[in-house]
């Protein structure tokens, strides 16, 4: 920061209660402000709290005094010079600006307007410092006006030439400062947009893969489920075929059954017949007819057609059981 912006204000202080001693001492022209012809104690003692550097002490005393001179524009200036120093920076602009109204003197008006500026500029230095480019440049730009209506009351004031000048450069600062924020806020927030399109399609992939995996395992249960109901299926098809093949089994061992015992029933009345010796199967020339005639007394064609139905009987008999004995994988016994 250049010297010139927080040069002494006690020395602004001495010059600005300077004038107001002097004016009140020498008994300045009638028609510049409300003649007293007496000092002012209160603004004694103020300037002498300013010479000892206690701005807090001095405020006291100009307080006062701009009490009992409320139209002098010199109390004005050295109260709001107080507060400049206290670091009250906006009541110090509003004393400053009771002190550049009628009937101030251009010095008094120069003085207070640079002041005024200097109050804008200490405040945008602390904006800038805190990043806050667009507070700045708007404050900045305020202290440069200051300083230029400054000047008008005082054409040629180096100090306040060269704080115009400083001004106006730190507003340019602020602002290309501001710009440059701006751009790399919205290269952030290009950035945050590209981060966060990429979070949502990363996030739409990942729920596709979790559909697509889910409608996998989906189908994947289906086929477990179709497998099962056609394995549940086959198996129920297994256990009714050989239901059906046991029932085919038992109905086959029941007519196997059934034949060998009409076999048995079958040879049980020969074998009865052989063994009380009233014929024997090569007799069959004294066997009777079924209508108790001897065969003897039949016709010979009669009697060989009896023959040969005997003879076919006993043929039946003997091929059902080689069919049974083939069955239960046995040897076939002579039974006739």
């Amino acid at each position: 920061m250049n010297p010139h912006v927080d040069r002494p204000t006690l020395l602004r202080s001495a010059l600005a209660c300077g004038l107001v001693a002097g004016v009140l001492g020498a008994g300045a022209r009638a028609e510049a402000w409300d003649p007293f012809l007496v000092e002012n104690g209160h603004v004694e003692d103020g300037n002498a709290r300013m010479a000892a550097e206690d701005a807090s002490g001095a405020l006291h005393h100009y307080d006062q005094a701009a009490r009992e001179l409320p139209a002098e524009p010199g109390v004005h200036l050295n109260r709001g010079l107080a507060l400049l120093e206290s670091g009250e920076l906006a009541a110090a602009r509003d004393a400053l600006e009771l002190a550049t109204q009628p009937p101030a003197s251009d010095a008094i008006r120069a003085d207070a307007h640079y002041d005024i500026g200097l109050s804008y500029y200490r405040e945008a230095d602390a904006a800038a410092n805190e990043d806050d480019h667009e507070t700045a440049q708007r404050l900045f730009r305020q202290a440069a006006e200051a300083f230029r209506q400054s000047l008008r009351a005082r054409p040629g004031n180096a100090d306040a030439g060269w704080n115009l000048e400083l001004a106006l450069r730190r507003q340019q600062e602020q602002q290309e400062e501001q710009e440059q924020q701006e751009e790399q806020d919205q290269d952030q927030q290009d950035q945050q947009d590209q981060q966060d399109q990429q979070d949502q399609q990363d996030q739409q992939d990942q729920q596709d893969q979790q559909d697509q995996q889910d409608q996998q395992d989906q189908q994947d249960q289906q086929d477990q489920q179709d497998q099962q109901d056609s394995q549940d299926q086959q198996d129920s098809q297994d256990q009714q075929d050989s239901q059906d093949s046991q029932d085919q089994q038992d109905s086959q061992d029941q007519q196997d059954s059934q034949d060998s015992q009409d076999a048995q029933d079958s040879q049980d009345p020969q074998d009865s017949q052989g063994q009380d010796g009233s014929d024997s199967p090569e007799d069959t020339s004294d066997e009777a007819t079924p209508g108790g005639t001897d065969d003897r007394s039949l016709p010979p064609d009669h009697r060989r057609v009896l023959d040969t139905l005997r003879d076919s009987e006993r043929n039946l008999e003997r091929e059902r059981a080689a069919a049974r004995a083939g069955r239960e994988g046995r040897r076939v016994e002579q039974d006739w």
